[in-house]
């Protein structure tokens, strides 16, 4: 039997206290989705004040309302066909949704929803074949400790086969671990709905942690977190991870059939590791990233020798970010370099801001272009 999320055994023991014994087996469902495209909030918390749900993208805070049994309720929408996160606020303490099992994890946990679309989206399970995500722990000496991280493998995949496969490293952002881009970017479904239309190349990809280097107490990003644990990173990734994964997988090890991307921090990570070894990654990416910053020119001064030298330079740098994202300013220095320093690359910018849906429509669209 599956085990509950952790978060789930926190939020029944806030409603626990909140709703008293009843909680236990409520008759109802929660969060309920129309075909309309409506998603109905439900909560049972007979001894609360007041409950909202937040966190719905676009949306301020929706306000419930309480029935004669202590069931608070909402109904939003129509929404958008997406996946969407949220949480209940409950008389000013936010937690996920009891009812839910879906969630994803980190330094803030939220319930998920789908609002399915018509046909399905890219993101949604839907029936074709499917790979596998396949969950490994091993020592990183660049951490010091054990670690996780997932892999997918695109469906037929046999290890017993003599058939070999491109690789793709997938970064997540500061607020997450290895699990988000199945969790909340639903990168193997994507990559299944790709794969069935003939769009992409079956790759393996891996899913890695982010945080080689733990992050103390308070907020950490302005105590040059951001640089130590790059360094660490670059070090894992290259010493500890590649390693075992050629070790384990049948994937092939030259740069053209080897790639890094990555979103907001993992963004920043891909793009120093991807472009200042660019005898490791044919194809380097970043997604709305933390961009390298400094002395660019000394950073990746192998990245230019190659491009002045018309050899060894990477088939596809790949850079996106969207108009309403925090670090736009900062992208758009970054492409304003590669620009000045003549170094080619395919420049995004898109609606959206800081969010999944630009990721996930972003890695819908990298992955048509690697490996080609």
């Amino acid at each position: 039997m599956n085990s509950l999320p952790r978060s789930w055994f926190l939020c029944l023991a806030l409603l626990s206290f909140l709703a008293g014994p009843a909680c236990a087996q409520p008759a109802f469902r929660s969060p309920e989705v129309s075909a309309d495209g409506h998603i109905t909030f439900r909560l049972l918390a007979p001894k609360a004040q007041a409950v909202a749900v937040k966190g719905l993208r676009h949306l301020p805070p929706q306000a419930m309302t309480k029935d004669a049994k202590g069931v608070w309720s909402v109904t939003v929408g129509p929404l958008t066909p997406d996946l969407y996160s949220y949480t209940f606020d409950v008389d000013g303490a936010t937690f996920t949704d009891p009812l839910n099992r879906r969630t994803k994890e980190w330094l803030a946990n939220e319930s998920l929803v789908d609002v399915p679309g018509n046909p399905p989206l890219p993101l949604e399970l839907t029936a074709v074949p499917h790979g596998t995500i396949h969950r490994h722990v091993f020592t990183s000496r660049a951490r010091g400790g054990e670690v996780a991280l997932q892999v997918y493998t695109p469906p037929g995949f046999d290890p017993r086969a003599a058939t070999t496969y491109p690789v793709l490293y997938l970064l997540h952002g500061y607020g997450d671990e290895e699990t988000a881009w199945v969790a909340a970017g639903h990168a193997n479904f994507i990559a299944d709905n790709l794969l069935a239309k003939k769009l992409i190349v079956p790759a393996i990809i891996v899913m890695t942690n982010g945080h080689p280097v733990p992050i103390p107490a308070g907020d950490s990003r302005h105590d040059n977190y951001g640089e130590k644990n790059q360094a660490a990173m670059e070090q894992e990734l290259l010493h500890d991870v590649m390693p075992m994964i050629e070790a384990s997988y049948p994937v092939r090890t030259g740069a053209t059939d080897r790639a890094i991307v990555g979103l907001s921090m993992g963004g920043g990570q891909s793009l120093t590791i991807g472009l200042g070894h660019p005898e490791l990654f044919g194809w380097v990416g970043g997604f709305s990233s933390g961009v390298p910053t400094g002395d660019l020119d000394q950073r990746f001064a192998t990245l230019l020798a190659t491009e002045q030298a018309k050899t060894g330079a990477p088939h596809l740098i790949w850079v996106g970010v969207g108009k309403d994202d925090f670090l736009l300013e900062q992208n758009t220095k970054f492409n304003a370099w590669l620009e000045a320093k003549q170094v080619p690359h395919e420049w995004h910018l898109t609606a959206g801001a800081h969010e999944w849906p630009v990721w996930r429509a972003y890695l819908e669209e990298y992955l048509q272009k690697i490996f080609r």
